[in-house]
């Protein structure tokens, strides 16, 4: 074990000791320092307020802070502030589910439909493929990420149950839509679900066992699963929005998730246990095997088809900035994290900054943690030259997406496009949202990111259909179809923009408002004004909830198809209908069934 829990120091020569230990603290404070001047850098040129870390580098441990815990009032950020880690959760609450696994109160493999059975399971697999801890630990049980109303919900209290974002009457919720164990599908429902587990097999509340049961062996006693505001704890940094808005705490219903509060000497305590053998004060706390198998996938396709990245039972294993690494990013109100274990070099690194903030590029930091560690980079993988690759063009589509209710923009918006770049002999993945990526093939299936060390992607399935980076999954999809969906929504979006104008061309003082056949929808379209205004006036934390802003959303969207239908009505049943006013409304209304058939109409964000 690389770092244990409990250190005793020899009881003789203490002047020796003293000054060895003199060295060491001297030598802590240079690494500190110079740690901190490119992290203050990062942080003024990206307009962060502070950020906190650890790092391990085989036998040195540092933590520090950088910036300020709390812009008013310019509090620093030190290593002993406290900070909130998002997603980073997920990490410890694997580890404490692996820990049941080794007390042998339950297994990888035990069939979670059973261990609760009050919920409204919808699994097509049922028979041949149950749902297991495992799949929600790699994130391969087929559940969706979450609803809206779980995420942006300020009806939830830090004491509202867990079961309660499982409600009974929302049977379609925990509809599997891949086969378990088959694709990875981020699921922040998933680990909801892992920390209900534990409650069920020890009888209390998951905070309470995982405080005690978990952060107390590791010496984690700063931190706290338990719901923590900034008033309550003035240790904790103040979190921060875009333009440094300030954003307290906030409770969640998916908690097990993501509510974890922390400093970066307890994850320097999480880091090192991690780096070990899974034992504690030379006592087991979580088998071997598992933790070899921490950010090693196990069941997914693509894992099966030959490709090594993916998600393990805690963490992703990624090609990360050229070097391999076994990470899990964090994000929340005001936060946002990152840990990374490089295993075979006994290194690893976490950091948190106190701003969630869209504009700022955190990956600075990560690269700057992987370059302050020098972690050794793995050889590129030799690419196959002459290889094949027309047989891998096409268009490709998410499946599944991340969020259900959103699979037809994903499939509309974030579509890839591949094809052969016969000068640099790979595959150009085109994108609209993202930059292009070339993909060079090493056979088998198997191609590497040009800015990668070793594969990266793989195509598998019938006739290579399916190709996968080990965290996102596309099928061959028509392009045909695309192209439809593409003219329908262009249809669509031109002819409610003609209603506009032209409605209100014909509602000007004078005109006869009873022959306006474009009335309806005109004055429909531009009521979608007052959610709007309802919604900016509206927390946002609101967003998911039933208010006024939202039923009204609702109501208008859900109206817009049959008042485009009556207008086409009123239309067709003249002798000569003025054909641009038809064709506008045909097209708004060829637009809308489309989305009441994909379930995106009437929009409603509380079911």
């Amino acid at each position: 074990m690389l770092f244990s829990q409990s250190f005793h120091a020899p009881q003789r020569r203490p002047v020796l000791l003293a000054s060895w230990g003199f060295v060491l603290v001297l030598m802590a404070q240079l690494s500190f320092a110079q740690k901190s001047q490119p992290l203050n850098l990062i942080l003024k040129e990206e307009a962060l307020p502070g950020v906190v870390w650890a790092t391990i580098d085989e036998s040195e441990v540092i933590t520090g802070g950088s910036g300020y815990a709390e812009l008013s009032s310019k509090k620093p950020m030190t290593a002993d502030s406290k900070v909130q880690v998002g997603s980073v959760t997920k990490t410890l609450v694997a580890v404490a589910v692996l820990h049941l696994v080794a007390e042998k109160r339950v297994s990888l493999d035990s069939d979670l439909e059973q261990i609760l059975p009050s919920l409204n399971w919808d699994n097509p697999w049922r028979d041949e493929t149950p749902i297991t801890l495992r799949h929600l630990l790699e994130h391969t049980a087929g559940l969706d990420n979450l609803r809206m109303w779980q995420f942006l919900n300020s009806a939830v209290s830090p004491d509202t149950p867990l079961e309660a974002a499982f409600p009974q009457d929302q049977d379609r919720l925990l509809r599997l839509r891949t086969r378990p164990g088959s694709q990875y599908s981020y699921s922040n429902m998933g680990y909801a679900l892992l920390g209900l587990v534990i409650e069920k097999l020890t009888q209390e509340r998951y905070e309470d066992y995982l405080n005690r049961e978990l952060l107390q062996p590791l010496d984690m006693h700063d931190s706290s699963f338990s719901f923590i505001t900034q008033d309550q704890d003035s240790r904790l940094a103040m979190g921060y929005l875009e333009a440094g808005v300030e954003q307290q705490s906030v409770p969640m219903f998916l908690r097990p998730a993501g509510q974890f509060t922390t400093t970066a000497a307890d994850m320097q305590s999480l880091l090192g246990f991690l780096l070990g053998d899974g034992s504690l004060n030379g006592e087991p706390f979580i088998e071997a095997q598992h933790m070899e198998s921490l950010g090693r996938p196990s069941t997914t396709d693509a894992y099966k088809a030959g490709l090594s990245m993916g998600h393990g039972l805690a963490l992703a294993r990624r090609d990360r900035h050229g070097v391999i690494a076994e990470c899990h990013p964090g994000e929340t109100f005001g936060f946002r994290a990152q840990l990374c274990l490089f295993p075979s070099e006994e290194k690893a690194f976490f950091y948190a900054v106190n701003a969630d903030d869209e504009n700022a590029d955190y990956e600075r930091f990560t690269q700057y943690f992987i370059s302050a560690l020098d972690v050794e980079p793995p050889p590129p993988t030799p690419v196959t030259p002459n290889a094949a690759l027309e047989p891998y063009v096409g268009l490709y589509k998410l499946a599944p997406n991340n969020m259900a209710e959103f699979a037809w923009l994903d499939w509309v918006f974030n579509s890839v496009w591949l094809s052969v770049d016969q000068g640099r002999q790979g595959l150009v993945m085109h994108s609209l949202q993202g930059q292009e990526r070339l993909l060079l093939p090493l056979g088998g299936g198997l191609f590497r990111d040009a800015e990668r060390s070793v594969a990266s992607h793989i195509f598998f399935g019938d006739e290579q259909t399916t190709l996968s980076y080990g965290l996102t999954t596309w099928k061959k999809a028509s392009p045909v179809s695309l192209l439809l969906a593409w003219l329908s929504l262009a249809a669509g979006i031109l002819g409610l923009l003609y209603i506009v104008l032209r409605g209100t061309w014909l509602s000007r003082p004078g005109t006869a408002m009873a022959d306006n056949a474009l009335l309806l929808p005109w004055i429909c379209v531009l009521s979608f004004a007052l959610p709007v205004y309802l919604y900016a006036g509206q927390p946002f934390l609101q967003f998911g909830e039933l208010t006024a802003a939202s039923a009204l959303l609702a109501v208008i969207s859900g109206l817009l198809p049959f008042s485009l239908a009556f207008a086409a009505y009123r239309l067709l049943r003249r002798s000569k209908p003025f054909l641009p006013d038809l064709f506008a409304v045909l097209s708004g209304l060829q637009l809308c069934l489309v989305l009441v058939f994909e379930g995106v109409l009437p929009l409603i964000f509380w079911r």
